[in-house]
């Protein structure tokens, strides 16, 4: 029963916890106190030693998911093209030296057709249908052109070359931000970045 009850208390105080949003700043003057929180959690994954190829961010760390969120934008208002850069290295997990293989980058669709730099790369709009207006004549575009830039071409590592870089750049370009026909909302692209060694 102890043991019960110390677990519906310690459930209480995380469903209790100060959330966000939290309480609003005038709170604090009438109350002395104001809270905002969110939840914490630290985690890490250990993977065995193999010699397999993985690539890398610029802090060494493995990639998951390469990630280019360019954030709220307001339509309309964009002066410039909105660029998010990520640096992406090939190495393996051991150090191994790639001993003058030839190294070849690729940016890849959600149908697997590689994106050259100056091909177009679709994001969709979520929830949204081509009927939907906004504004007066209405707005119907539910795609944005952005591009994908990264380092095309074979690489010819050096004899004791443990890695090679990319930098990986995601373009929207303004014209798209402020074509007056884009439907607000969010928009999505998916692919798959992908590095090859051969001899």
């Amino acid at each position: 029963m102890k043991k019960l009850l110390l677990g519906l208390l310690a459930l209480s105080a995380v469903s209790f916890a100060a959330s966000n949003p939290g309480d609003s700043a005038t709170t604090a003057a009438s109350k002395s106190t104001a809270e905002v929180g969110v939840p914490m959690e630290v985690r890490v994954n250990i993977l065995p030693k193999e010699g397999r190829l993985v690539l890398v961010d610029e802090n060494n760390k493995l990639i998951d998911k390469l990630v280019f969120n360019h954030g709220n934008i307001i339509k309309g208002a964009a002066t410039a093209d909105s660029i998010v850069e990520k640096e992406v290295k090939l190495t393996t997990d051991n150090k191994t030296a790639f001993g003058g293989h030839k190294v070849t980058f690729s940016a890849k669709d959600a149908g697997g057709t590689v994106i050259k730099s100056t091909d177009k790369f679709t994001l969709n709009g979520h929830g949204m249908q081509a009927t939907d207006s906004e504004g007066s004549g209405g707005s119907n575009k539910l795609v944005i052109d952005s591009n994908i830039i990264y380092r095309e071409g074979e690489i010819t590592t050096g004899s004791s070359d443990t890695e090679v870089m990319t930098k990986v750049q995601s373009v929207i370009p303004a014209t798209e931000i402020n074509n007056s026909k884009l439907h607000t909302g969010l928009y999505v692209g998916n692919g798959t970045f992908e590095a090859t060694v051969k001899n």
